[in-house]
């Protein structure tokens, strides 16, 4: 019986999976994609080239990382209801496309905590027959995390491009993200960034000791299904919420302003009955008050009661969530909600550490 390792690569579509169609338009294509990565791999000088077989999984249908829904986010998850893969190999890989991946990654992060086995999700700005694709060296860089022994957790791997305007100073660096911590790509950017990412030294062996769950939850045991049941809806000049339809929403999950505040605008200033308009988020705090339904603010500090606006939103039943991106703030709302979560005990699990989710504004 062989002695080598083995990695599962799981394969849900994005760039990284899609290559031009006769009419020269990108469509997603696994089986194709993973022949050609795992091939190149293998061709590589990594010391793992030799060292390392690798079993596929796609779901029933490749899509486009924009096009991730729930129902594909239950299909992807089902895969890991399989116990028995934690046991089978040695880590996990997940090819996923830019778009959505902050919100994948965030989801993973919070049901799949006490996992055993590094999880390692790797996307591509180009697809694969590009020269320019950094998609080949974010799945090697993965494998070598994986094989010298990087903490179970899950991780996104992916090497920034080349930004006069970067200013973070990743440019070009190959970096390693905390699944639950990681922005969205920017408009106008193909580069992302987390608050603690770490880059690879060594490019030619990645190596990095990562950090394991914080807790052992394993909250994919208690989901039987992942609710589409929370709303997210972000701050922006003329958002009128008597536009909003709140029927079959469990929860909201209303982003901010850079100053952790939202619009309260009232008729006239300092009032404290219900003259406002329906601009302001009072509008909306009193109709999901009279729903049962909880609204959350995030980023939300404690210290945002300092501002007139936003203490008014927090006084009128608004919860406020400080510390982790809004994706995160979303998915784990999301995740409360599969819980069967209500109220209070939403509020209560959102305030929660499950995995070192609480990393910004420290």
């Amino acid at each position: 019986m062989s002695d080598r390792e083995k990695i599962l690569v799981i394969l849900t579509g994005g760039t990284i999976c899609s290559e031009a169609d006769d009419n020269n338009e990108n469509q997603s294509n696994a089986k194709n994609a993973s022949k050609k990565i795992i091939s190149f791999f293998k061709a590589s000088n990594s010391p793992f080239a030799d060292a390392v077989d690798f079993d596929t999984k796609s779901l029933s249908e490749d899509i486009l990382s924009e096009n991730m829904t729930v129902s594909v986010w239950n299909e992807l998850i089902d895969i890991f209801r399989d116990r028995s893969i934690w046991t089978a190999y040695k880590g996990i890989i997940i090819l996923h496309g830019t778009d959505t991946l902050a919100y994948t990654s965030s989801l993973l992060s919070f049901i799949l905590a006490g996992a055993p086995t590094p999880v390692c999700m790797v996307s591509a700005q180009l697809d694969l027959s590009y020269i320019e694709s950094n998609g080949h060296v974010n799945f090697r860089a993965s494998v070598e995390l994986i094989m010298n022994g990087i903490a179970p957790n899950v991780y996104v791997v992916y090497r920034n491009m080349l930004d006069s305007h970067d200013p973070f100073n990743s440019n070009g660096k190959l970096l390693v993200h905390y699944g639950s911590h990681i922005l969205q790509c920017a408009n106008y950017n193909h580069n992302f960034y987390s608050e603690d990412a770490e880059a690879i030294i060594d490019i030619n062996n990645a190596k990095l000791q990562g950090r394991a769950f914080e807790t052992d939850s394993f909250l994919l045991d208690k989901i039987t299904t992942v609710s589409d049941g929370v709303m997210l809806i972000q701050a922006y000049v003329g958002l009128k919420y008597s536009r909003i339809d709140l029927g079959d929403v469990k929860a909201v999950v209303h982003g901010s302003y850079h100053s952790d505040t939202v619009c309260v605008e009232r008729k006239k200033p300092n009032e404290i009955n219900d003259n406002y308009t329906d601009s302001s988020i009072l509008y909306l705090l009193k109709k999901a008050k009279m729903l049962n339904i909880p609204v959350v603010i995030s980023p939300c500090n404690k210290d945002a009661y300092t501002y007139t606006s936003t203490g008014d939103a927090l006084r009128n039943g608004a919860f406020g969530l400080f510390g982790t991106t809004l994706e995160a703030a979303y998915v784990k709302c999301v995740v409360g909600v599969s819980l069967g979560l209500e109220n209070e005990k939403l509020i209560d699990f959102l305030g929660e550490n499950i995995n070192f989710e609480f990393v910004y504004g420290e």
